[in-house]
């Protein structure tokens, strides 16, 4: 006697068990590195992508509800370190290492994979460039395509094969039949477009990068982090912006996009000379009665003591032509790296650049400080964080 069960005699509900665990726990991979970006976006196997591949990223296996034997009075196995599921996994070397060996074993790990623009959008979801004003002239008009609405009637190219499949299950569904039927015209749904028009005001951001001898290949590091990410969120976010690569030492040129990323470090620092070269550059192409201009500088600080007043002087005229200015300053000490505080004599450790422009007192002037790889994404949100006029 043989038994033949039918994939419609089993619960839908039941039947569709294994795509509901998948989106739940996909659900729950997306959420445990939203939950991590600060570690993540310092990462990197991510900077020197190339920005098409597929990012991997280890994650704790995120099982599903069941039952577990033999458990600790503590709630935790022997052998079990701590951490939650879902907890982004630490880079090698990391551990501690030491005390005895467990005889339970350990949780499974894999490597969740996600594209960088998703990556991305997860990051800059509620980030903005601040104070973006709408400008009377040269306002660039885009055109997008946008389905949202259903109709009965339409093109075959715009046939919504789901919601027309969902139609016909629930014409068989009223008749009593828990099956797909056969496909008629009062199935089918079509996807109507429409056209939808923005008008965007032009942006101009520059991107000054110190890439003095004094900037140590971490303190490099970091700073190329964040210009990174700064342009990811500028392209994703923005459709009409203009980005101006800057490089100096005791001189500034602008430079492409892929030797800002590339060149190496020498000479001395006179930070006045970026400072110049942008102000010179948006006099001539970005005049602020028709652009939105954004400064951001990234420096370890270690400036020529004579040129300090300068660049305060310089970033007041910035300030007249741009909507905002940022300065960040990376002070990354490998000797003091890993101690609980710094020494007295070193605290605070920032530059005489840094306590200068202290006295600085506008409102969109921006400083940050960063002395960590993880402090990047705190910088990104600090100085893309909305505000008010």
């Amino acid at each position: 006697m043989r038994l033949a069960v039918s994939n419609l005699e089993i619960p839908w509900d039941l039947r569709r068990r294994g795509l509901k665990d998948s989106i739940r726990h996909d659900k729950r991979v997306r959420e445990a590195i939203k939950q991590n970006l600060r570690e993540l976006i310092g990462e990197e196997t991510i900077i020197t992508s190339d920005g098409q591949k597929m990012i991997k990223i280890p994650v704790r296996y995120l099982d599903q509800y069941r039952f577990i034997f033999d458990r600790a009075t503590n709630g935790r196995g022997v052998g079990q370190g701590p951490g939650n599921p879902g907890d982004v996994i630490a880079k090698e070397g990391d551990g501690a290492g030491g005390g005895p060996g467990g005889n339970q074993p350990g949780q499974e790990i894999y490597e969740a994979e996600m594209s960088l623009d998703d990556l991305t959008r997860m990051m800059v979801e509620d980030l903005a460039l601040p104070w973006l004003e709408e400008k009377a002239k040269d306002q660039i008009k885009t055109t997008t395509v946008r389905y949202e609405d259903i109709r009965k009637k339409g093109p075959l190219v715009n046939l919504d094969w789901r919601r027309s499949l969902r139609e016909n299950i629930k014409r068989q569904a009223a008749k009593g039949e828990t099956k797909v039927g056969k496909i008629t015209d009062d199935d089918l749904r079509f996807r109507v477009p429409e056209i939808h028009e923005e008008y965007q005001s032009n942006c101009a951001v520059y991107l000054l990068m110190d890439r003095s001898g004094s900037m140590t290949t971490e303190k490099k590091y970091i700073t190329k982090s964040f210009f990174f990410w700064m342009v990811r969120f500028l392209q994703l976010k923005y459709r009409t912006v203009e980005t101006i690569f800057i490089a100096h030492d005791t001189e500034a040129a602008i430079v492409p996009e892929k030797d800002f990323f590339t060149l190496s470090n020498s000479g001395g620092t006179r930070c006045s000379s970026a400072y110049q070269v942008a102000l010179d550059h948006i006099t001539k192409h970005h005049p602020r009665t028709r652009w939105n201009n954004y400064v951001f500088h990234f420096s370890d600080g270690d400036n020529f003591a004579d040129d300090n007043p300068r660049c305060i002087r310089l970033i007041k005229e910035l300030l007249d032509v741009s909507t905002m200015v940022g300065y960040g300053e990376v002070n990354y000490d490998e000797f003091f790296r890993g101690k609980s505080t710094y020494t007295p004599f070193r605290d605070p450790p920032w530059s005489t650049l840094y306590r200068q422009l202290g006295t600085l007192h506008h409102p969109r002037f921006i400083p940050v400080t960063i002395e960590r790889r993880e402090q990047v994404y705190e910088a990104l949100r600090e100085f893309l964080k909305v505000r008010e006029n």
